[in-house]
């Protein structure tokens, strides 16, 4: 089992017992220093960070598919599919990610 983590235009894997890191993938130079949301569903990691998003595999960290969100501007990612979300909330100018768990 992994713990995800995206920061800085990066996500990794943590090896849960260990705390070791089993993989990370760079999501691009435009994103370096950029946080990154991610939704973890059907064995992919769903990255967004910048108006951009990507799929990576779960255990690899291979990217499957990315899409620019043209025309969407260059901001803070919110992904949901049917029963999660992860979203930004801004409270006082101060960034927190608050993870949603819908039923």
């Amino acid at each position: 089992m992994h713990l995800y983590i995206g920061t800085k235009g990066h996500v990794c894997a943590l090896d849960v017992k260990s705390g070791s890191e089993v993989w990370r993938t760079d999501l691009g130079h435009r994103l370096v220093g950029m946080d990154v949301s991610l939704l973890v569903a059907d064995g992919r990691v769903f990255a967004g960070a910048g108006g951009y998003i990507a799929a990576l595999d779960a255990q690899t960290g291979a990217i499957l598919w990315t899409n620019d969100l043209k025309g969407l501007g260059f901001n803070r990612v919110a992904l949901a599919m049917l029963g999660q979300s992860v979203q930004y909330l801004t409270p006082e100018s101060q960034p927190a990610v608050i993870p949603v768990v819908l039923k």
